[in-house]
C-alpha cells in the first residue's frame, strides 16, 4: 500500500514538472481563450525560485495580453485598458530571458503579429505628426528584436523629426552595420518590409534636406535586398538616378 502511493506520489510529481518545463497548462488557457487564468498561472511561475528565469511564461504573458488587446470583450477592455503595452512589456522580458533565441521560432508567428501591430500604431502616430509617441513604438521593436534594422531606422527617422540628432545618428549607425554585417539575410517576411519602409523614408527625408549623397547610402546600401520592389525602384531612381 505504501509503495503504492508512493509509486502515485512519484508519477504526479514527474507530471507537474512536465507541465512547468512545457508550460502546456499556459497553452491550453491561450488555446480555451481564458487569457485571465493564463496571465494568473503565468504570474506565479515568474514569482516561483524553480521557474521565474524561464522565458516561456514571459512569452504566454505577453500573448495572453496581446489576445485581451484584440479581444471584442468589453469587460476584458475595460479591465485591462494597457493590454497592449503589458505584451509589448512582457515580450521584451521573455526575449531578455531566452538569451540564446531558444523559443523565438516557436512563438515567431505571435512576434509577427506583435511588430504588425506595432508598425500600424507607429505610422498612425508619425501620420499625425506626434514623433514623440511615434520613436516610443519604434523604440519597442528595436527592444523585442535588436538585429532588426528596420525598426532602428523607424526609431532613427522619428528621433532626428523629433529633433533628438545625436541619438538619431547613433540609429542610424547602428542599423548601417546590421546591414553590412548581412543581419537582413535572417529577417522575417515583415521585417523585410519595416526594412524598406525605414530605408525610403529616411532616404526621401535626407533628400529633402539637401543630404542626398546619404539618401543614396541607404538606398545603394540595401539595393540587393530591394532591386525588384516598384516602391524601392522608384525611390531609388529618383534620388540616385
Amino acid at each position: 500500500m505504501k509503495k503504492a502511493f508512493l509509486l502515485t506520489l512519484f508519477i504526479g510529481t514527474v507530471w507537474t514538472l512536465n507541465a512547468q518545463n512545457n508550460y502546456d497548462d499556459l497553452l491550453e488557457f491561450i488555446v480555451d481563450e481564458k487569457y485571465e487564468k493564463c496571465l494568473y498561472k503565468a504570474l506565479k511561475y515568474t514569482e516561483d525560485d524553480d521557474t521565474r528565469k524561464d522565458p516561456l511564461p514571459y512569452a504566454y504573458m505577453s500573448l495572453a495580453y496581446f489576445r485581451i488587446h484584440q479581444s471584442d470583450d468589453p469587460k476584458l477592455q475595460e479591465d485591462y485598458p494597457k493590454a497592449y503595452k503589458d505584451a509589448m512589456k512582457y515580450i521584451r522580458k521573455f526575449v531578455k530571458k531566452d538569451g540564446e533565441g531558444a523559443y523565438l521560432a516557436e512563438f515567431e508567428e505571435f512576434m509577427s503579429e506583435l511588430r504588425l501591430e506595432t508598425i500600424a500604431i507607429a505610422e498612425r502616430e508619425m501620420d499625425e505628426e506626434k514623433y514623440i509617441r511615434s520613436k516610443r513604438y519604434w523604440k519597442y521593436l528595436t527592444d523585442m528584436d535588436e538585429k532588426d534594422p528596420g525598426a532602428w531606422l523607424a526609431y532613427a527617422h522619428s528621433l532626428w523629426m523629433n529633433n533628438s540628432k545625436r541619438d538619431a545618428e547613433n540609429a542610424w549607425e547602428v542599423a548601417r552595420n546590421l546591414i553590412k554585417d548581412s543581419c537582413c539575410d535572417n529577417l522575417t517576411d515583415d521585417q523585410l518590409s519595416l526594412l524598406k519602409m525605414g530605408v525610403i523614408m529616411n532616404a526621401e527625408m535626407l533628400d529633402e534636406m539637401g543630404e542626398r549623397s546619404k539618401a543614396k547610402e541607404w538606398l545603394t546600401l540595401t539595393e540587393s535586398y530591394f532591386e525588384d520592389d516598384p516602391e524601392f525602384s522608384v525611390t531609388y531612381r529618383t534620388i540616385v538616378g
